[in-house]
């Protein structure tokens, strides 16, 4: 119908001016209610005094018809019809603007045009035709009518998730999981209409469902993830909903963190402690530091499964201890739980973040009374502990010679910035700095014959890279030329030389290393150097090296062809 004939002038002739005007305000105070149209009959009720009815009738020539109310008594066209031809006229222009639109918009303006029962028989045809729509649908419907409880939804997460089923091929698994998320996804819906103790044992009841099904599931592909996230964020919900005493919700929240299930469930407390009481989280970890006093202080000679439960045990009472800033506690729960050098160092750095430092020593005598055949790393960590005690204590020289043992071993350059800085802040008497190069050189020129042949490499690159760090740029140079030195930094060496001139030997050595892999990621790394480097150049004389260099570099790699294919489609310039 040509929405012309229901314009504003057209609604106006009908009902006159001041039936119009209040026909626009019950429009848009939304009070049309219950729209529909079948065939050329608009029926309709407005909310008013009363609920009236009123029906309307298209025609060639616009609208007709009435309204219940006294001013129309059927017949004559009241401000009630006028809200409900305003209504018509906003859905037609709605249609009008999907039938424009894309696909979705289209499929949306043509279900709209649907009568109720085919929309209905559609809808009907495509859930009994999808096992995963219709568990969905099957909820939906059961909780619409009252005849869904708790029983009926733990039967329905029963059959969500069977159990034994040998499944490990991604397609059978994704499968499983898809059919099971209809009902996690109704379950978290419905649950919170049951009391929080049905919610809870539901939710328990799937969690253990879930786990007892991936003893025969292979799902290393994470389909379940969705599901669990779902249950674990309704397990948190429904923790918060009970009214318990703190004292038995911290024994339910215990026996699920300790009783053998604590993979099932989001991690205990952290996860809860925005849903928990103070005094719940009291009661937990008062339930915690019970656990802990029960057991003997031989941590060190428990096996692993004792000695992590045992962790789990200190962790968060660790954690709360921490955020309370309270030291004797923390010491008492390291003290009562020590099982290796690890915990000792821990400890003795609480020390020194509170400034107890006349406790220490004692951990780190503890630490190395503990220490391991193979515990490189946590001697490491001991020394550099020793040295923030001796630097306290005022003993600078020690805390240096310490600290140059260290660099030493790991000939890291951030430990030997950590000596230099230790030099430079103290004013000490050893040149650190000088050292530090004349021993590398040693290692370098002098090797000894027990040392390695990676331990010499290493030497090399420790250098240059104090080289670099240092700016000694004419050094490193000096370095790379008489001896082979890691890609990574003869790069950063390239990158730092002030011009081209002085790059193009460094950027030909580099491209050479990358180009003897022999493999096409080295024939890429090598040609994006070249390009990088062409970018560079200033001078004429510089394009000129550079002409000759890709020509030495055919003329070495003849034969690896690719490399030729790629380094002339890349400078076709070039190449003749």
């Amino acid at each position: 119908m040509d929405e012309t004939l229901i314009s504003d002038s057209q609604l106006t002739m009908l009902a006159g001016d001041a039936a119009f005007a209040r026909g626009v305000q019950y429009y848009q105070q939304g009070m049309v209610i219950n729209w529909d149209k079948s065939g050329a009959i608009i029926s309709a009720e407005v909310e008013g005094s009363e609920l009236y009815h009123v029906a309307l009738k298209l025609t060639k020539r616009g609208l007709t018809g009435g309204c219940s109310c006294p001013a129309s008594e059927g017949i004559d066209f009241c401000k009630h019809c006028v809200a409900v031809a305003l209504a018509y006229r906003a859905e037609q222009a709605k249609q009008v603007q999907l039938v424009e639109g894309d696909t979705s918009d289209r499929i949306h303006a043509y279900l709209e045009s649907l009568d109720k029962p085919l929309l209905v028989e559609a809808l009907l045809s495509l859930i009994e035709n999808d096992p995963v729509l219709h568990q969905q649908w099957s909820l939906k419907a059961d909780a619409a009518l009252g005849v869904l409880d708790h029983k009926a939804l733990k039967k329905r997460i029963t059959a969500a998730l069977p159990i034994n089923r040998g499944l490990f091929r991604y397609s059978q698994v994704s499968h499983y999981f898809s059919k099971a998320e209809a009902v996690i996804e109704q379950l978290a819906e419905q649950v919170p209409q049951l009391t929080a103790e049905q919610s809870l044992a539901l939710v328990d009841y799937a969690l253990a469902r879930m786990d007892k099904a991936l003893e025969t599931i292979d799902d290393s592909g994470g389909f379940r993830f969705h599901c669990e996230h779902l249950l674990h964020t309704l397990h948190i919900q429904t923790v918060q909903r009970l009214d318990w005493p703190a004292d038995k919700l911290a024994g339910y929240l215990y026996e699920k963190s300790f009783g053998g299930e604590e993979d099932r469930y989001p991690p205990i407390p952290d996860a809860y402690l925005d849903v928990l009481s103070q005094a719940s989280q009291d009661a937990y970890h008062e339930r915690l530091q019970q656990a802990l006093d029960a057991l003997p202080n031989q941590a060190a000679t428990m096996e692993w499964e004792d000695r992590y439960r045992l962790i789990r045990l200190r962790d968060p009472l660790l954690k709360r201890a921490k955020a309370a800033g309270d030291l004797p506690t923390i010491l008492a729960l390291y003290q009562k739980t020590i099982s290796d050098e690890k915990d000792c160092l821990e400890a003795a750095e609480q020390c020194i973040e509170y400034e107890a430092w006349d406790q220490v020593e004692a951990w780190l005598t503890y630490a190395a009374k503990c220490e391991k055949q193979n515990g490189y790393h946590w001697r490491l960590e001991r020394n550099r502990l020793e040295i923030r005690l001796k630097l306290h204590r005022g003993e600078t020289d020690a805390a240096a010679e310490q600290q140059w043992g260290i660099y030493q071993h790991t000939q890291q350059l951030e430990d030997y910035r950590q000596l230099v800085a230790l030099m430079e802040a103290h004013d000490l008497v050893v040149d650190y700095r000088q050292r530090a190069c004349d021993w590398l050189l040693k290692c370098i020129t002098q090797p000894s014959k027990k040392m390695p042949f990676y331990q010499s490499q290493q030497a090399k690159d420790s250098l240059l890279e104090i080289y670099l760090h240092e700016g000694r740029l004419d050094d490193a140079q000096a370095l790379c030329t008489e001896h082979p030195v890691s890609a990574h930094l003869l790069y950063q060496l390239a990158k730092a030389l002030p011009s081209p001139d002085a790059r193009l030997p460094l950027y030909l050595r580099l491209v050479r290393l990358y180009v003897e892999q022999t493999n096409k990621q080295g024939y890429r790394q090598g040609i994006a150097l070249l390009k990088e480097l062409k970018k560079s150049l200033e001078t004429p004389a510089q394009y000129t090296a550079f002409a000759h260099m890709l020509t030495q570099l055919r003329n070495e790699f003849k034969a690896k062809r690719n490399f030729i294919k790629w380094l002339n489609e890349a400078f076709p310039d070039t190449h003749k």
